[in-house]
């Protein structure tokens, strides 16, 4: 299970501009190696492109306002893509400290980090950042 600090860090890489996930070197990492992390990188943010096209990303994007909306919508997303409530929950609460502490509002780039940073994480990898 992930901590919770975990993801408020997810959060904060998830802030900046960005265009792809800097990856750690980490077990996952080193066994499949630098092409097939590519090709999964390549893949989670094609799925997040397609989340972000369809209705229910949509209504997050439409809904999602400032502050701890923020931290509500990635524990949400989190809870969805890994079935677990629990820690959905406890995700969005942690989040919604650092959304509230941001004061920004959540943008189609932000929920695309956010999901594309779950989806790698689900498949073994630590995003670093985004470069």
């Amino acid at each position: 299970m992930k901590t919770l600090s975990h993801y408020v860090l997810i959060l904060m890489f998830a802030l900046g501009c960005a265009s792809k996930p800097v990856l750690y070197p980490n077990e996952k990492y080193k066994s499949v190696g630098k092409e097939q992390a590519q090709k999964d990188i390549n893949q989670c943010l094609n799925d997040a492109d397609e989340f972000l096209e369809s209705s229910k990303g949509k209504q997050i994007l439409k809904s999602a306002g400032k502050g701890s909306i923020v931290g509500a919508v990635m524990g949400g997303i989190t809870g969805v893509l890994t079935g677990d409530i629990v820690e959905g929950l406890a995700t969005g609460a942690a989040l919604g400290g650092a959304g509230a502490a941001t004061g920004e509002a959540i943008t189609p780039d932000r929920l695309k980090q956010s999901y594309t940073n779950t989806c790698l994480g689900k498949r073994g990898y630590r995003v670093l950042g985004w470069d």
